[in-house]
C-alpha cells in the first residue's frame, strides 16, 4: 500500500472515484455505490462502483453496478439514489450522452433495479427508461439537471433534482404514485448560487426537514419545514463542511434500519500537476457522519461510533495539559490516528490553540489545525504541509459554533495518510487533503498563543479498516 492511500477511509481498489451514490441498509447490510472510472485514476466513462459493509467501517468491494449503455447513446452514469421498495431495490441516476444528450441541456433520469435477494444483478428496463426527461418542465428551461434523490411521503413518492433555473441553483421536486410515472411539482427551494448538485433531504418530526446541496463549493444546508412540496419557514442556512473542493463535496444521505440519519461525502484529491509518486487510485470518502437537528435549526454531526472499533489499545492520554507558546510533543508519531482535545475556553482567553499534525522532526513540514477564539474560527493551515511544489496548500476555514456559555470546546481530529477531518463541538466540520513529502512527517505537537491553555488530550492510533 502506498503511503498516501488512507487506511480507514473508503477508497476504490483502483482508479477514479468521486460522488457517493445511493447508500442504503437492508437486512443489516449496508450498500454503497460511487462514481467510478474503472479504466484510469482520472475522471471519465463514469460507472457506479459498489461495495457492502456490516458496520460502515470495513467494506467488501463488489462488481460495479451500472455501466454506460453505449448502444442506447449513454456515455456516463452520473449520480443518484437508491429506493428499497418491497422485494426490489431501484436505482435512479442521471444518464448523460454526447451531442443532444450532453450534461448541460440533454440530461435524462434513468432507473435500474435488482431483486432484494440478488444485489449483484442490476437491470435497466427498456420500457422504463428514460424515467424522466426535461419535457416535464414545459416552458421552464432547466439546465445542468441531475442527481435524483427519492423518498416516500404519505401520499406517494417524491424526487428531488438539482439544476439551474434563471441562472440560479435550485432543487426541483417531482411526484409519483408508482416510481414509474412522474409529474413536475415546481421549485422546492432556490438558492443564490449559480448551480446546485447532489441535493438530498433528511426528514424530522412535524414536517421539519434539512435540505443539502453542493454548489460547486462547500456543501450547504437549509433547515426548515416542508409545506405543499416547498421548503418554508427556514430556520438556518449553514455549511456542512468548509472543505468543498479542497476536501468535502457531493454529499448524500440515508436513514439506516436503526433510524440513524447517515451522511457521506467525497474527498477530492489535491495532488496538483506532476505529483512525484505514481498512484493508481484517486479519490476517497470522508468518514460517515450521524446527523441530527438542533432546536435552533443547526446540524449536529458526529462520526459514526463504529469507528471506535479501530482505536488501537495503545494510546496517549493527558488528563490536564498546560499548553503554552513552546510546542509540546505528544509523544506519538503516526499518520493514522484520532486525536481528541478538550480545551478550557477560559484559559485560552480568546487566543489560539494549534495542533500540528504530520510534523517532521526537522520542522520543514507540518499541517496546523488552529482554533482561533478571537475570530471564532477553526482552520486547517496547509501552507507548510508539503515540500512538493504543486500540491494544494490553500487554508480551509469554518466558523466555530456559538459557545452558549460552555466552558469547554471539544476538537476531534482524524488524520489518515493524506486526509484530515476536524469536528469542533460536533457542529463545525472541516476536511482537507495533504501530501507530506518527507517520510518522517508524522509528529503531533500542541502550542497556544498565550501563557497557558488547559487541555485534556487523548490520542489513539487507528488500525486499518478491512477493504477487500
Amino acid at each position: 500500500m502506498d503511503r498516501y492511500r488512507p487506511s480507514y477511509h473508503f477508497t476504490p481498489p483502483h482508479n477514479w472515484m468521486n460522488d457517493p451514490n445511493g447508500p442504503f441498509q437492508l437486512g443489516g447490510e449496508y450498500h454503497l455505490f460511487y462514481q467510478h472510472n474503472p479504466s484510469a485514476p482520472e475522471w471519465g466513462t463514469i460507472h457506479w462502483g459498489h461495495a457492502k459493509s456490516t458496520d460502515l467501517v470495513n467494506w467488501t468491494h463488489l462488481p460495479f453496478a451500472l455501466a454506460p449503455s453505449n448502444e442506447l447513446g449513454e456515455s456516463h452514469c452520473y449520480s443518484g439514489c437508491s429506493v428499497v421498495n418491497g422485494d426490489e431495490v431501484k436505482l435512479f441516476y442521471t444518464s448523460i450522452g454526447e451531442g443532444e444528450r450532453n450534461a448541460t441541456s440533454g440530461a435524462q433520469q434513468w432507473t435500474a433495479s435488482a431483486a432484494a435477494g440478488d444485489l449483484l444483478s442490476w437491470r435497466k428496463p427498456g420500457d422504463a427508461n428514460p424515467a424522466l426527461t426535461s419535457d416535464l418542465h414545459g416552458e421552464t428551461r432547466i439546465t445542468e439537471w441531475r442527481d435524483p434523490y427519492v423518498w416516500k411521503e404519505q401520499d406517494g413518492w417524491r424526487m428531488l433534482l438539482g439544476g439551474i433555473d434563471g441562472e440560479k441553483g435550485c432543487g426541483m421536486i417531482y411526484r409519483s404514485d408508482d416510481l414509474k410515472n412522474w409529474s413536475y411539482k415546481g421549485i422546492f427551494y432556490k438558492g443564490e448560487e449559480w448551480i446546485w448538485e447532489c441535493p438530498h433531504l433528511f426528514r424530522f418530526d412535524d414536517n421539519k426537514a434539512v435540505l443539502f446541496y453542493s454548489p460547486s463549493g462547500p456543501v450547504r444546508y437549509v433547515s426548515g419545514t416542508i409545506h405543499e412540496d416547498r421548503l418554508t419557514d427556514v430556520k438556518k442556512h449553514g455549511t456542512v463542511d468548509g472543505g468543498g473542493w479542497e476536501g468535502y463535496y457531493a454529499s448524500t444521505g440515508f436513514v439506516d434500519e436503526s433510524g440513524r440519519r447517515i451522511m457521506l461525502g467525497w474527498a477530492p484529491e489535491g495532488r496538483g500537476e506532476n505529483f512525484p509518486e505514481r498512484l493508481d487510485w484517486a479519490g476517497t470518502l470522508a468518514l460517515p457522519r450521524v446527523v441530527d437537528l438542533k432546536p435552533n435549526g443547526a446540524l449536529a454531526m458526529t462520526p459514526v461510533p463504529e469507528l471506535e472499533s479501530l482505536r488501537d489499545e495503545c494510546r496517549r492520554s493527558f488528563a490536564k495539559l498546560s499548553i503554552g507558546q513552546e510546542s509540546i510533543h505528544a509523544g506519538v508519531r503516526s499518520t493514522s490516528f484520532e486525536c481528541v482535545v478538550d480545551v478550557d475556553r477560559r484559559t485560552l482567553e480568546g487566543g489560539q490553540l494549534t495542533v500540528s499534525v504530520f510534523a517532521s522532526p526537522c520542522g520543514s513540514e507540518r499541517t496546523d489545525v488552529r482554533l482561533d477564539l478571537a475570530a471564532d474560527t477553526v482552520v486547517i493551515d496547509r501552507s507548510q504541509s508539503s515540500l512538493f511544489p504543486n500540491v494544494n496548500k490553500k487554508p480551509v476555514e469554518a466558523a466555530l459554533p456559538p459557545a452558549d456559555g460552555a466552558e469547554t470546546l471539544r476538537l476531534r481530529i482524524f488524520a489518515d495518510q493524506s486526509i484530515i477531518e476536524v469536528f469542533a463541538d460536533d457542529e463545525t466540520c472541516l476536511t482537507a487533503r495533504v501530501y507530506p513529502s518527507l517520510t518522517d512527517s508524522s509528529g503531533i505537537e500542541l502550542r497556544s498563543s498565550g501563557a497557558s491553555a488547559d487541555c485534556q488530550v487523548e490520542i489513539w492510533e487507528m488500525k486499518a479498516a478491512e477493504l477487500k
